[in-house]
């Protein structure tokens, strides 16, 4: 019978842990929110130039759709660089945002945005890396 009663509370930890584990695996990640960072030109010289990055992303009509406005800080205050219409991964941790020269992609690791822009001819020109600022 004491046999029974511990291999029965194994079982139920091992199928709780599994569980915890699978549920862990699932979780989407989620850009929407406020992103503060840096932005910083890997091309030299051009006329790039280093930035504090300020990235207010939010859902478009479309599931897989999100909008990131951008904008840097000049003189302590945002300034609006454009806004992207990026589609989003299935599970919500990448984005892609196509424009006519060039191709930004995020990565989303938690609270941090990790991201890039790419040329057309695959020259990696500007790194990114912000904190979420708030949700």
């Amino acid at each position: 019978m004491r046999r029974r009663s511990c291999l029965a509370f194994i079982i139920a930890i091992a199928a709780l842990a599994h569980d915890a584990r699978a549920q862990g695996s699932t979780n989407v990640a989620n850009p929407i929110g406020v992103w503060r960072g840096t932005s910083l030109c890997l091309v030299r010289p051009s006329s790039c130039n280093d930035e504090t990055a300020v990235y207010r992303i939010t859902r478009m009509q479309a599931r897989d759709s999100v909008s990131v406005d951008a904008r840097k800080i000049a003189n302590g205050q945002e300034e609006d660089m454009g806004v992207l219409s990026c589609a989003l991964s299935a599970a919500g941790a990448s984005l892609t945002c196509n424009i006519p020269r060039a191709v930004w992609r995020f990565t989303v690791r938690g609270d941090s945005l990790v991201g890039e822009l790419r040329l057309l001819d695959n020259t990696k020109f500007r790194d990114v890396r912000a904190a979420r600022a708030s949700r």
